[in-house]
């Protein structure tokens, strides 16, 4: 019979295997990650996993959200007092320069195709919503008045971020460019 875990086991055991998925997940990327290594690295078994995420890709995008949400405090701690449109660009700025710290974020475009059809049908328009939310908050918490719809300012911001993956092709002027992007994007975005 399964050992049942405590609320206090079950807390630890989750973050446990969301920070080991991290680290697999730089290391050895999406498809080379399985999920009786990540149970054993977290000391639970292969079934008990199952208790914890549905499927592996639950679990990675688990651990994408809650990076996200760090990202989204960072945007948030970093705000001042009385923030401009100008404050809110070097606040992305800040979370352009930590997705670049962190590429294993960035490493399951590979994969994609595979990913999402194991997730839930369904499951990235909710996501999509979460992120509307989020962008929605952000723009609360500046005190930024849109200039473009909220889904609007949601995709120029994906395809900001979404250039990352072009890194390298791009060459070493990325980050300008990335710069450039974000100072144009924020000032037509926003009054």
């Amino acid at each position: 019979m399964a050992k049942a875990f405590s609320e206090n086991e079950s807390g630890l055991i989750r973050e446990k295997l969301i920070e080991n998925c991290r680290i697999c997940w730089q290391r050895y990327g999406y498809r080379k990650t399985s999920v009786s290594q990540l149970a054993s690295l977290s000391g639970i078994s292969t079934g008990a996993f199952y208790s914890f995420f549905q499927t592996k890709e639950m679990l990675f995008l688990t651990t994408a959200n809650e990076f996200q949400q760090r990202l989204y405090a960072l945007l948030s701690d970093s705000r001042p007092e009385n923030p401009t449109k100008l404050d809110l660009a070097a606040g992305f700025k800040m979370i352009v320069a930590e997705l670049r710290n962190n590429q294993w974020y960035f490493s399951l475009h590979e994969d994609y195709e595979v990913f999402v059809r194991k997730l839930p049908q369904g499951f990235i328009e909710e996501e999509r919503s979460k992120d509307l939310i989020d962008i929605t908050n952000i723009v609360e918490l500046y005190g930024v008045t849109p200039k473009a719809s909220l889904a609007e300012i949601t995709a120029v911001i994906y395809t900001i971020v979404l250039s990352l993956y072009f890194t390298e092709s791009i060459g070493p002027c990325h980050p300008f460019a990335l710069e450039t992007l974000i100072d144009v994007a924020i000032d037509k975005l926003f009054e």
